[in-house]
């Protein structure tokens, strides 16, 4: 199963809530969301998230958003830090990045919503 998701294409269809966007000082576009089966059987599913790179030599994160027991839709923001003077990286010059995380546990009643600075995007997961 793939869900493949172009943020700017759905933004400008009107599909993305642009207004619903992250309100994390930290947060991160993105430009494309997709679900992926594990790359081996009974793995589940994985969430995989591409976009710009918000500044040179940042760290970007999914980050689950704790805090209500049983949503709909679990929240998971994209968030990005800076990386220490010190700390040498490969991709210290690369302009865009590609984070991937299990959804084991991580999904609310109906799916999972993919939060970031340019708005947002539900994934429904029960197969309604």
């Amino acid at each position: 199963m793939e869900l493949v998701m172009n943020n700017d294409e759905k933004m400008n269809a009107g599909i993305i809530a642009a207004t619903a966007k992250s309100a994390r000082v930290n947060a991160a576009a993105f430009d494309s969301a997709e679900l992926r089966a594990g790359p081996t059987l009974g793995q589940g599913l994985y969430l995989i998230v591409s976009g710009p790179t918000p500044r040179p030599g940042a760290n970007v994160r999914l980050l689950p958003v704790v805090g209500d027991t049983e949503p709909e839709y679990q929240q998971i923001e994209i968030a990005w830090e800076a990386r220490a003077a010190n700390d040498h990286d490969d991709s210290m010059g690369v302009e865009r990045y590609e984070k991937s995380m299990p959804l084991s546990g991580l999904s609310g009643k109906k799916g999972i919503e993919l939060v970031g600075a340019n708005g947002t995007k539900r994934f429904n997961l029960t197969g309604h």
